[in-house]
């Protein structure tokens, strides 16, 4: 690297920046301070560009990139070397010093200009100013019972075995530190060891057979100068060490991406279970808070036949009971009304009652159907060997989460409980309507303008003029044309629409009716869900 320039600094996630070097076309530089991968790497230009973020990262890494622009595009390198006794790399080009340390629990890699700290990427604190040079605690230069010394003084501190074969010994690094037991004569068998170092990556199987689940603990990959206890079964020898860094870095950020994915997966099922969990106790608090709509019509039925002409005033009125000789209903009334007044009136709430009793029943019904099903993606979540057991194709994939705000559609529901789902952007309109909506999902779409795909789901084929008009008058509003006082909009089954070309969001409708209504905001006035 000394004497190449460096440009076009980019972002690897959030923890790592990626150069192209001069005279090197096919190839990039990578500084990696992320936790399990923190290192410098040379590596292929397709993986660092799979790996690069998709734009410019918030916080400290976008101020770190920004800087990295200013002081290090272009730069020429002058130094790249690992400060003796530390586990700290140091990059100087030009005017720009970069600052990597590898700690295992803290890695971090800071930019410095002239002394004074500019930036920082990864977790842990700054890894400026540069720590002092110490060789004499080298591996191979430290005295056995000096490292014998240091390592007893460390652990009287409470510090673990691997921490305290750290502080003695820092250039070892966590895995050669768990080589030893912190003795003399256990440092003189590494070294013995370390005569005969090659690269050395050990990983759980062979390719084939090889899941991401399995490179996603902390010793799911290793790469070192000789085989280490408890790695991986399966050793290879790469030819160089740096292509057995790229071939590390490449299988541990898979692993490292898969558990991330797997437990953000996790953890949506989850709050989608106590979510749905919470609407199924209301729901059935809900149902059982009703009156009995049959009670209703038998008092109803009663003041129909024995006190219908019953003049306003009464509080309460005790007639024969219809259904049952000899025994008497005691009914109260509303005293503004007449008798017949007040049984019409029950009828109406026996109506409504019948009514709502079946719109929860119908909505407890979707919901324990929803728990289930959550509940099965759960399991295959936590049983998932590969990314693609999550939904996602790649490491650089991104799986929409309806949670998130601005991702997934708006789900809101009819008067009568039907979902309508609305698309936020032209990819979400595609896979609302060709990887969520049922073939006969009603699909609705302002006509003739630009606006969001919207599906009214039906698969019990209950969808009435009311849930129609209230799906088109969203479908209205969420167009270009909601301004306007009467908007014309599509309505058909959407097994009638095909995506045509031109982009995301652009369909063929082979058959539809149109409905005029006028746009209308559902906020506030339909219940929303998502």
């Amino acid at each position: 690297m000394v004497g190449r320039h460096l440009s076009r600094p980019r972002l690897a996630g959030g923890s790592a920046v990626t150069f192209e070097v001069g005279g090197s076309r096919d190839r990039r530089l990578w500084l990696d301070a992320g936790r399990g991968t923190a290192g410098v790497y040379w590596v292929a230009r397709d993986t660092a560009r799979a790996s690069a973020g998709p734009g410019p990262a918030a916080g400290r890494a976008h101020q770190a990139l920004l800087h990295l622009r200013k002081h290090a595009d272009g730069a020429r390198v002058a130094r790249l070397a690992r400060i003796a006794g530390e586990r700290v790399v140091e990059l100087v080009a030009g005017d720009a010093t970069l600052s990597l340390r590898l700690s295992g629990s803290a890695p971090a890699l800071s930019l410095a200009c002239e002394g004074e700290l500019l930036g920082t990427l990864g977790d842990g604190p700054p890894a400026h100013p540069l720590p002092p040079a110490s060789p004499e605690r080298e591996w191979d230069r430290i005295a056995p019972a000096d490292f014998e010394v240091a390592v007893g003084a460390a652990r009287a501190d409470g510090r673990s075995l691997v921490r305290a074969v750290l502080a003695a010994c820092p250039g070892l690094g966590p895995a050669l530190a768990r080589e030893t037991d912190g003795g003399a004569a256990s440092l003189l068998a590494l070294r013995a060891r370390l005569r005969a170092a090659s690269p050395t990556l050990m990983v759980p199987g062979p390719e084939a057979s090889r899941h991401d689940a399995d490179l996603a603990g902390p010793l799911g990959v290793a790469l070192g100068p000789i085989v280490l206890a408890g790695a991986g079964p399966t050793v290879l020898y790469p030819a160089t060490w740096l292509e057995a860094g790229a071939l590390f870095l490449e299988a541990r950020r898979r692993g490292l991406e898969f558990e991330r994915r797997r437990r953000a997966a996790l953890d949506d099922m989850r709050r989608q279970i106590r979510r749905l969990e919470q609407l199924r106790a209301n729901l059935v608090q809900d149902l059982a808070g009703l009156p009995d709509e049959g009670d209703l019509r038998r008092r109803a039925e009663a003041l129909l036949a024995f006190a219908r002409g019953a003049e306003c005033g009464r509080d309460s009125i005790e007639v024969e009971d219809p259904y049952d000789a000899g025994h008497r209903l005691v009914i109260a009334l509303d005293p503004r009304l007449s008798g017949l007044a007040n049984a019409q009136r029950m009828f109406d709430k026996a109506r409504r009652t019948e009514r709502a009793r079946h719109q929860i029943d119908l909505r407890l019904r979707e919901t324990r159907s929803a728990l289930a099903a959550a509940g099965e993606r759960e399991a295959i979540a936590f049983e998932a060997r590969d990314l693609r057991d999550l939904g996602v194709s790649g490491a650089g994939a991104r799986t929409p989460d309806a949670r998130d705000p601005g991702v997934g559609p708006r789900h809101y529901l009819t008067g009568r409980g039907l979902s309508v789902l609305v698309g936020r952007n032209a990819r979400e309109n595609h896979r609302l309507t060709f990887r969520v909506a049922g073939p006969e999902d009603l699909w609705l779409h302002a006509r003739d303008v630009p606006g969001a795909h919207v599906v009214l789901r039906d698969h019990e084929g209950r969808a009435g003029a009311d849930d129609l008009r209230e799906a088109a008058e969203v479908a209205a509003f969420f167009s270009e044309a909601r301004t306007q006082a009467l908007v014309d909009v599509h309505v058909t089954r959407r097994k009638h629409v095909r995506p045509a070309k031109g982009g995301p969001g652009r369909v063929y409708v082979s058959h539809s009716d149109t409905l005029g209504v006028a746009p209308r905001d559902p906020e506030g006035r339909l219940r929303r869900r998502g």
